[in-house]
């Protein structure tokens, strides 16, 4: 038996979790509270998300037999990277509601900075977009109600993770990792430390910012259910699932889709030598001594545009096979669902194409096909700075349907390796934690390449009307 066990606190953008692993890879406890954050919702005090998180742990170890809580036991915490906010960092009393990293509202902020595109991303790593806590931070610090709260509170802006951190470690540390630091738009890929020019840029004060530390490092020790456990990870949620089955193979691409769709891959340079590109170049992961840098792009409706649809999309779509024998010719759907993320960075509003009136099932067809092509829209802008994928692993809730798995696999030509276990950012972050060379590897489905020439004929007619809303538009190119 394993003689050290790992929880991870795992919160996305519908839950809490909290999971406890053993040195295989294998789950031995799981539990979930409902507390959203999807810019759908109303946003949630942020005490209701540590109280959430509290809730899932003890409720995991409860799980737990008596012989397996006398193990040792370290933790870490994985988050979504640019859900952000603002708070007192003496008392800890949130000044403002979490903020999604789907919300938009910083957008006007980037569009006054426009002369200063190529500075932010040459330092930053990141297409400068409405979507960075930057944006929303130096929107907030303007307001009337943050410029009084200015003058009667210590602040504090950081990441969604760094508040969790403050709350749930009993010595209340104002730290960050490197990771969700990337996000911001305020950190030096160079420096790995905020960036005093990007800072003045966002007239963020730097000293309202956490302190930055590796992924890996001792964070501080959450006390819950009266346990004591070392916090010594902290990561991102979606480049944690990277490690879902140990360090990540150079040469495959990463696709998880949930509420919105990541494709990582990679990035084998130094900072300082990173490609021009239209996509992300940010951090996976740190320690002491190592770095790894990724290529990614960004799709923000996902998820999250299928439940805009008219019907709700479950993640056991049985019929979805035979709908797609039916419902024939679909229409077409351009998908700006929380705005176009990579590498176009703009908003753009949805629109349909094909003959009206449109059945409910053909529309969350449409839309389901819209995130395979935004997908391979950045596959192709990372086969043009010089990246090559040989596989893909494909994780997330959408990915559990066979027919996009192998819509995706028709698309790109590659073979996708399907990961069966979903919780691939709790696994990552465990594995990371763990590094054990015992680490069973996830069952997976393999799904390969077809024929799809009606497939890729809707693509090319997809990418032309992409195109023509953009122009319209006025999107920068």
């Amino acid at each position: 038996m394993s003689d050290t066990l790992y929880l991870v606190l795992d919160q996305g953008g519908q839950a809490s979790r909290a999971l406890v692993f053993n040195d295989y890879g294998e789950s031995l406890a799981q539990a979930r509270v409902e507390q959203k954050t999807d810019i759908d919702t109303t946003a949630p005090d942020p005490k209701l998300i540590v109280d959430a998180l509290r809730r899932a742990v003890t409720c995991a170890l409860q799980q737990l037999s008596a012989s397996q809580r006398k193990l040792p036991m370290r933790a870490a915490l994985v988050s979504q990277r640019s859900a952000c906010l603002c708070w007192d960092r003496i008392t800890g009393q949130p000044l403002t509601p979490v903020i999604s990293w789907q919300d938009n509202s910083g957008q006007s902020i980037i569009d006054q900075l426009y002369h200063h595109f190529k500075e932010i991303q040459r330092i930053s790593g990141l297409v400068p977009n409405g979507h960075s806590p930057a944006s929303k931070w130096s929107y907030l610090l303007n307001s009337n109600a943050l410029i009084e709260a200015q003058r009667h509170y210590q602040m504090a802006c950081g990441p969604l993770a760094s508040f969790l951190i403050f709350h749930l470690c009993r010595e209340h540390p104002f730290l960050i990792d490197r990771v969700n630091a990337s996000r911001t738009m305020l950190y030096s890929l160079e420096a790995r430390n905020w960036s005093n020019p990007l800072c003045a840029l966002f007239d963020v004060p730097p000293e309202y910012l956490p302190d930055i530390r590796p992924s890996h490092y001792r964070y501080g020790t959450l006390e819950i259910a009266g346990s004591r456990i070392p916090l010594k990870l902290v990561c991102g949620d979606q480049p944690a699932a990277l490690f879902s089955n140990g360090w990540p193979n150079p040469s495959m691409l990463s696709v998880n889709m949930g509420t919105g769709a990541f494709v990582q891959m990679p990035l084998l340079v130094e900072a300082q030598e990173r490609p021009r590109t239209r996509l992300l170049i940010s951090p996976a992961y740190s320690d002491l001594n190592d770095e790894l840098l990724v290529l990614e792009g960004t799709i923000n409706g996902a998820a999250t545009a299928l439940n805009l649809t008219s019907l709700p999309l479950g993640l056991n779509y049985q019929n979805s096979d035979a709908w797609r024998q039916r419902y024939q010719p679909l229409p077409l759907f351009v998908n700006g669902v929380g705005g176009l993320g990579s590498p176009d960075w703009c908003p753009l509003e949805s629109g349909w194409q094909g003959v009206p009136p449109f059945d409910a099932k053909s529309k969350v067809l449409a839309v389901a096909e819209s995130i395979l092509f935004l997908i391979q829209r950045n596959i192709n802008a990372m086969r043009d700075v010089g990246s090559f994928p040989g596989s893909i692993n494909l994780s997330g809730g959408l990915s559990q349907l066979d027919w996009m798995a192998q819509g995706l696999a028709n698309l790109s030509g590659l073979n996708v390796h399907r990961m069966n276990n979903p919780e691939s950012s709790a696994r990552g972050a465990a594995w990371l934690l763990s590094r054990s060379r015992n680490w069973r590897q996830s069952e997976e489905t393999v799904f390969t390449p077809a024929a799809a020439s009606a497939l890729n004929a809707r693509y090319q007619s997809w990418t032309q009307l992409l195109h023509a809303a953009l122009i319209i538009s006025g999107a920068r190119r």
